[in-house]
């Protein structure tokens, strides 16, 4: 515990150093070389005349590609003061793990920012990326890929601890009645008996088969906006030779339980105290997949706060908030080095690991996203 809470300390006093000396450096393009700047600063506990002084134990904090990531935190409308004070203004939340990578998972306390922990050959490879989602976000900021914010690593008595900070896809002021990990394989995707045993279970692809056998339900206009982002977000990933990504889908049921509506409010009001009357999210479903501007104002009364969910209705015609992004893409090196080393192919079902492996799964998740989760609605809306 006392490991956390030294860690989250030390994030909060590195980023709140690198962010507010970045204001100081003017605007200007992002260059190529940007890309592969890191930036480093010791932070010891006493205090320097650079630093303050802190409670843990001394270390350095390095910043990766600044320049880059001010420019994708612009890019996301993220201002340096609503960067700073959602970081580090309160303590960060510790998320119990949602994933089976063994990271660690902080939450922002205004829940706008997701904090991973990733291993040195996963930030090694969001760093090769790097110029390739500036072209991609540049061309198209509609998207269900990740959000990047920031590539940050903490050194301290010997170890390394490198953190990425993200968009954060389920806010908590809204309860997901369900979690999925989809990936578009059905080869053993069950969620196991632990997963299951906890009150927020997140469930897969045959899971959701069983569940929701009919697929959710979009109108015509919502469902092609949400397949044209996903098509694109997957030929980006398959131009990156990335695979086994998932897409993370919460859902909320609207009017599922008015009690529940009342202890939602509460935690939503919380946002007016922010400076500026800052919006609730940067980043929600609905902007990801249309482009600010157009909301499904339509489907959803004033009353409800949809906190940028995507309208749909289930199998049984209730009303839901969809929450989703796509995760996951900085795994695929391991998969690659594994095919490297292994003299011989693996064999699956009928399908042979090969070069053609990332546009293979990109083709298998599109059409199961197409053809089993989301469906149009026929006919009138």
């Amino acid at each position: 515990q006392t490991a956390s809470s030294a860690i989250k300390g030390a994030i909060q006093l590195g980023i709140g150093y690198t962010v507010g000396n970045l204001t100081s450096k003017p605007d200007r393009d992002v260059l190529m070389q940007d890309f592969y700047v890191v930036e480093s600063v010791f932070l010891p506990s006493e205090g320097s005349n650079l630093t303050p002084a802190h409670h843990y134990p001394d270390f350095r904090f390095k910043t990766y590609a600044p320049l880059a990531f001010r420019y994708f935190r612009e890019l996301f409308g993220i201002k340096p003061d609503d960067y700073l004070y959602s970081i580090c203004s309160e303590p960060l939340i510790e998320l119990s793990n949602p994933g089976a990578s063994g990271s660690l998972f902080f939450v922002t306390s205004d829940d706008e920012f997701i904090i991973k922990t990733v291993q040195h050959k996963e930030a090694e490879f969001l760093q090769k990326l790097l110029p390739g989602y500036y072209m991609n976000l540049n061309q198209n900021p509609r998207t269900l890929l990740p959000k990047f914010y920031g590539l940050y690593c903490v050194q301290s008595g010997g170890i390394n601890i490198r953190i990425v900070v993200m968009n954060n896809v389920l806010p908590r002021a809204l309860k997901m009645h369900f979690t999925y990990d989809l990936k578009g394989s059905t080869y053993k995707r069950r969620a196991s008996r632990k997963e299951r045993e906890k009150s927020n279970p997140t469930f897969k692809d045959l899971d959701f088969l069983q569940d929701m056998h009919e697929g959710l339900h979009f109108d015509s206009e919502t469902h092609s906006a949400l397949m044209k982002t996903l098509q694109r977000d997957c030929r980006v990933l398959e131009s990156f030779k990335i695979m086994d990504y998932s897409l993370l889908l919460g859902i909320h049921i609207l009017n599922s339980n008015v009690k529940e509506k009342e202890g939602e409010s509460s935690q939503s009001t919380s946002d007016a105290k922010r400076p500026g009357g800052q919006k609730v999210l940067y980043s929600t479903a609905m902007e990801s997949i249309q482009g600010p501007g157009k909301s499904g104002d339509s489907v959803t009364t004033e009353t409800t706060n949809t906190m940028g969910g995507i309208p749909a209705k289930s199998q049984k015609g209730e009303k839901l908030l969809l929450f989703m992004g796509i995760i996951d893409i900085l795994q695929s090196y391991r998969l690659m080095k594994k095919l490297e080393h292994s003299w011989k192919a693996l064999v699956y079902d009928g399908d042979t690991v090969s070069v053609h492996r990332p546009s293979f799964y990109a083709d298998r998740f599109l059409k199961f996203m197409n053809t089993r989760v989301f469906k149009k609605v026929q006919g009138k809306k």
